[in-house]
């Protein structure tokens, strides 16, 4: 039955199945059935699978809980009140009741009542003298609600259905009943988190592991145009339709300053995937063992997450086991050897300057299933970096120019032309001319005989490797 008062609306009605329990219900705010207020529904009902022995706290964080509107939000009152709480009451309290409220803020940041429901067994006449359970879902700052405060909303709370309930001569009584227990439970707009942590438990204390998320700034747009298309095929497409035969493991290696962690960024980036960055730094201990143990629960841990890339940077660390120095140092390549093998793992993205000098065993396919292996940059390309470091730095440079700083940057990495664009930006006051791009140049000394051979070396590396391999390595004619 729906009664309608000034500016709100009462129902009262029984439960199918459980007829000797009665709801009656006032709507403040206009109510609109939704699956948000369904969700937050659920969480709250896991608090509610168990007797409450005290007043309880929770905390429910969400993206997105700011922006549920009043209409929405006040629905989680009719799913708790007629099916999550008389079941609580059902099975663990049969002697009580429930008082169930919806506290939002207003346009003037004050609190107001959206909607608010008693539950109760058999009739409304005995209301204000049975012990009533106070649950009560709260979007307001949570610093503000203590004890005073959540004596005030239940009055308010009670009040307000009440004061409807007896102009329609449902009850006579309108006195305030006993509160026992309260739960509280507050809602709170997720922040976007800048880690990841990990909580490992050692003896009698707890050891937290932060493990850094890097939101991915670079995409396929700045890595060469060869390289892209095989990236494309190779890696992105089978990763993207979520295939068995897509690739899970990834080197990517290359001289310093190459964009290797452009490259991988730009993976991540493709994908929509958060990067988790781990470092040796994160998880080592000086104690004996420990190292290994938040390796473990680290791993672990991220296997769990969604949408996530792992990315070990510089993994010159993970050395041949017969060259490690330390136990300690052979236990963590043989827990990395393991994770690598785990089909269920998140993508893992490594770089190196240095493959050589990896465990043979970490890089074989199963475990790394593709090497990308980047060279230094040809005049193309290098064209390509300077046109794209002028744009992101709001640097007006034309095509004559470009072209110009591709032919005086011969072996230069992507990082050094970058950095060349800016030196002569800074020397121009920010207008780029091709006297302030040469005084730049004069401040680079650059080894060409020294990167030809590190060119070379890339190639026999490139040869020797068995497995896939995605190749950047410019000839010497192209980089001239």
């Amino acid at each position: 039955m729906s009664h309608h008062a000034e500016h709100a609306k009462l129902y009262t009605f029984t439960i199918p199945k459980m007829n000797e329990y009665r709801i009656a219900l006032i709507e403040v705010a206009q109510t609109k059935p939704n699956n948000k207020a369904l969700s937050l529904s659920m969480l709250i009902a896991k608090v509610l699978n168990r007797p409450l022995e005290s007043n309880t706290r929770l905390i429910i964080k969400g993206h997105g809980i700011r922006n549920i509107s009043p209409e929405n939000l006040s629905y989680v009152v009719h799913i708790l009140s007629s099916t999550i709480m008389p079941l609580y009451l059902q099975s663990f309290d049969p002697y009580s009741q429930a008082l169930v409220s919806c506290i939002d803020m207003n346009k003037n940041g004050e609190p107001m009542l959206l909607s608010s429901a008693i539950v109760t067994k058999k009739n409304f006449k005995g209301v204000s003298k049975k012990p009533t359970i106070f649950l009560l879902v709260a979007r307001v700052p949570d610093k503000n609600i203590g004890a005073k405060t959540i004596k005030h909303f239940y009055k308010i709370s009670w009040n307000v259905l009440v004061h409807n309930l007896k102009s329609y001569s449902i009850i006579e009584d309108s006195s305030l009943p006993q509160r026992t227990f309260t739960l509280l439970v507050i809602l709170k707009e997720k922040k976007h988190e800048n880690f990841i942590e990990v909580t490992v438990p050692e003896l009698h204390e707890m050891i937290r592991v932060k493990i850094p998320i890097i939101k991915a700034f670079w995409n396929l747009d700045d890595i060469p145009p060869k390289l892209r298309h095989e990236l494309e095929t190779i890696i992105i497409k089978p990763l993207a339709l979520r295939a068995g035969y897509a690739p899970k493991g990834i080197l990517i290696t290359g001289p310093p300053g190459i964009g290797k962690s452009v490259t991988a960024e730009a993976i991540a980036s493709a994908l929509s995937l958060k990067i988790a960055e781990l470092r040796p730094s994160v998880y080592r201990s000086m104690w004996y063992g420990l190292t290994e143990k938040i390796l473990e629960a680290t791993l672990q841990n991220l296997k769990s997450k969604k949408n996530f890339m792992i990315l070990l940077d510089d993994v010159d660390f993970l050395v041949g086991r017969h060259v490690a120095i330390h136990e300690t140092h052979v236990s963590e390549i043989t827990i990395f050897l393991r994770y690598l093998q785990e089909s269920s793992r998140p993508l893992i993205v490594m770089t190196t300057n240095t493959p050589e000098i990896l465990d043979p065993a970490i890089i074989r396919p199963g475990r790394i299933d593709a090497i990308i292996i980047m060279g230094y940059p040809d005049r193309e390309f290098r064209k390509y970096i300077a046109i794209r470091s002028a744009k992101r730095y709001n640097i007006k440079l034309d095509e004559k120019l470009a072209e110009h700083i591709s032919t005086i940057t011969r072996w230069f990495t992507n990082a050094e032309i970058d950095a060349l664009v800016r030196l002569a930006a800074s020397k121009s006051n920010g207008n780029i001319d091709e006297k302030s791009v040469l005084w730049a140049r004069q401040r680079f000394n650059i080894n060409e005989s020294l990167r030809k051979s590190v060119q070379e070396q890339l190639r026999w590396y490139s040869e020797q490797f068995q497995g896939i391999t995605v190749k950047y390595i410019a000839n010497e004619n192209e980089i001239l």
